[in-house]
């Protein structure tokens, strides 16, 4: 082989051998959970219209086992929430399958007959009796289903969406 030869598989040699050495990096620093996505991504709450979240996050406090979410009635009519919901935690992060829902609406306890007006915002909380794992800073995930009644038809209608944040 040429001198030429040498000397440019020396050079492509050399990339290689840094480029694998980069990949080990990277791939060191996802295993141990340094590049997770999960830890990377913004905290966030999606509800579709018309019951749709107000806040870009959830309030999710770890002493006290709660996710509290932000509201807007934009259903074109006055509407009225039944104190009962589902919510789907991810299992590994909080252990609790029964929730307590409570809210507040300008400032005062939701019940069961308030009327939420439209364009109006209130709050949904629903707090878990059981303990825990997570710490704080770990990610929260959960898929909430809540009930609404629209006071000028009285039909019941559901609302769904998820919720992710931080625990603090």
């Amino acid at each position: 082989m040429s001198k030429k030869g040498q000397a440019a598989m020396e050079f492509l040699m050399t990339y290689g051998w840094a480029i694998v050495v980069v990949l080990a990096a990277i791939g060191a620093l996802a295993y141990f959970g340094v590049l997770s996505p999960s830890k990377l991504l913004p905290d966030k709450t999606t509800f579709p219209t018309p019951i749709q979240s107000v806040d870009s996050s959830a309030k999710v406090n770890l002493a006290t086992n709660y996710v509290e979410v932000a509201f807007r009635n934009n259903k074109g009519s006055s509407i009225t929430i039944p104190l009962t919901s589902t919510m789907t935690p991810a299992a590994s992060v909080i252990g609790c399958g029964t929730y307590t829902m409570t809210g507040t609406y300008q400032g005062a306890a939701l019940l069961n007959t308030t009327q939420i007006s439209n364009g109006d915002s209130f709050l949904l909380r629903w707090t878990c009796g059981a303990g825990t794992t997570a710490k704080v800073g770990d990610k929260f995930h959960a898929d909430i289903t809540f009930a609404y009644i629209n006071v000028d038809t009285t039909q019941l209608l559901t609302e769904a969406g998820t919720a992710e944040g931080k625990y603090s």
